[in-house]
């Protein structure tokens, strides 16, 4: 994971902090929230699995109305059986625990004159995110842990869409949408499992 931060991440933010310096504002953030997820291939339907997605956030804005965000966060995914789902299907749930780094760039619009520092309500973003597993549990249909049994890709790599609507300078309200570029399942002859995520969150910029 740290090699591939080296090669991808790390470039990436070099290039956005130093464009430009002098006329860039920097910022920091801190992220709370859910996700609501599921694993296409896996034959439960429905975004069921909750889990946490919490951490920091750096941005940068490089012009009026673009901004660079680089995120660190904590995030929950896998998947869970739903009321809905076949008795048949051979697992309950699938517990997946990512570090992860999203890079978004934010085109911002709606611009609020009114308060006593103006700002931008509205911030439309998309970009990717890379991913280290921590950790996971799956369990089957009979209740039982089989979480060894398994073997799950450890890098992820999602490509992310939202929107974020500030209701002051500092607090805003984001929701976004993220699907896995890489398959969940390690081995290429296994059924494939594709992740999909709904993530809502409040954002705190100092």
């Amino acid at each position: 994971m740290l090699n591939l931060i080296k090669i991808i991440v790390l470039p990436l933010c070099f290039f956005i902090f130093s464009k430009n310096t002098h006329a860039q504002t920097f910022e920091a953030g801190l992220i709370g929230g859910i996700n609501l997820s599921q694993l296409n291939g896996d034959n439960l339907a429905g975004f069921n699995q909750i889990g946490l997605n919490v951490g920091g956030r750096v941005a940068v804005q490089t012009s009026e109305r673009w901004r660079w965000n680089v995120d660190i966060l904590f995030s929950q995914k896998g998947s869970n059986k739903g009321k809905d789902d076949p008795q048949s299907a051979p697992f309950d749930s699938y517990r997946l625990n990512y570090v992860e780094v999203p890079i978004m760039i934010s085109f911002l619009d709606w611009l609020d004159q009114e308060d006593e520092r103006e700002y931008y309500k509205l911030h439309f973003t998309a970009g990717f995110s890379v991913g280290q597993m921590v950790d996971f549990k799956v369990i089957d249909v009979l209740g039982q842990d089989v979480s060894d049994l398994q073997e799950f890709n450890k890098i992820s790599v999602d490509l992310i869409v939202g929107a974020t609507y500030f209701i002051n300078p500092n607090i805003g309200i984001n929701a976004q949408y993220s699907f896995a570029a890489l398959d969940v399942r390690k081995e290429k002859q296994a059924q494939s499992l594709a992740g999909r995520t709904l993530t809502f969150r409040t954002i705190y910029m100092f």
